[in-house]
């Protein structure tokens, strides 16, 4: 199992995205199952996940949808699951312009 390192940004866009009222209880244990998922390195994710690599100056990290426009940004290394930044697409590579 990997260990979770959070950064500072995701920790701020989850305060951002709870205050914003757009997504639920459901959809936030929809997250920590995702989480859950590959801090244990499961091979298999479910297909509208949509998990993959980024290219450019993201090419060290990976996405996956957890809804459709909600995307978890993340990197794995042998030791440690580091979640970088979560939210819609609009959010998150704006932050990397």
């Amino acid at each position: 199992m990997l260990e979770i390192r959070i950064e500072k940004s995701f920790k701020k866009d989850i305060q951002r995205d709870k205050k914003s009222g757009k997504y639920s209880d459901k959809d936030f244990e929809l997250l920590k199952s995702t989480i859950i998922s590959l801090q244990n390195q499961k091979i298999i994710i479910q297909p509208q996940h949509k998990r993959h690599s980024l290219k450019g100056d993201l090419k060290t990290f990976e996405s996956i949808h957890v809804k459709n426009d909600w995307l978890l940004i993340f990197k794995i290394d042998e030791k440690y699951l580091d979640l970088v930044m979560l939210g819609k697409h609009s959010q998150v590579y704006k932050k990397f312009k």
